[in-house]
């Protein structure tokens, strides 16, 4: 959205006439730096808790960064293995998170404060940073038996 309301009706938009569209804030999910790489955000500041977990993905391929939305009230259960990997079960959405030092992201998850959780791309972060890592973030599909239609989980 634009500074001002007259930019709503104006097609070009507010990068056309050359002002700034209004900046993202740390604690919007939308923020994850692309100067700076940050595994995760987590919600500072706010009476309530967040209802949506972003995760995302830079496809190199296409150049574009891709992603799920899952809500928070529906997380069942939240696995892991040590601090390499976390498996997020959302009831009927599956999500595997591979990396190293995911242990505090763990306890954020557990506590619903995460907003957005962002793999590690060399393409646009060419220095792997020092503290924890997201490596990989998969989508888990279900399996289905194909006789009877059942979920094999």
């Amino acid at each position: 959205m634009g500074t001002n309301w007259r930019d709503m009706f104006d097609e070009r938009g507010p990068l056309a006439r050359g002002t700034d569209p209004a900046p993202a804030t740390a604690d919007d999910g939308a923020a994850l730096s692309s100067a700076e790489y940050r595994p995760w955000i987590v919600q500072r500041g706010r009476t309530q808790p967040a209802l949506l977990l972003n995760q995302r993905r830079y496809d190199p391929r296409s150049g574009l960064l891709l992603g799920w939305q899952a809500s928070y009230p529906y997380l069942v259960a939240a696995d892991y293995v040590g601090e390499r990997m976390i498996s997020l079960d959302f009831g009927t959405r599956h999500f595997v998170i591979k990396g190293h030092g995911l242990g505090e992201l763990l306890r954020h998850l557990q506590q619903g404060t995460v907003l957005a959780i962002q793999e590690y791309c060399a393409q646009v972060w060419p220095q792997l940073p020092e503290g924890p890592v997201v490596t990989a973030i998969k989508k888990v599909e279900p399996r289905y038996r194909e006789t009877s239609r059942e979920y094999d989980g």
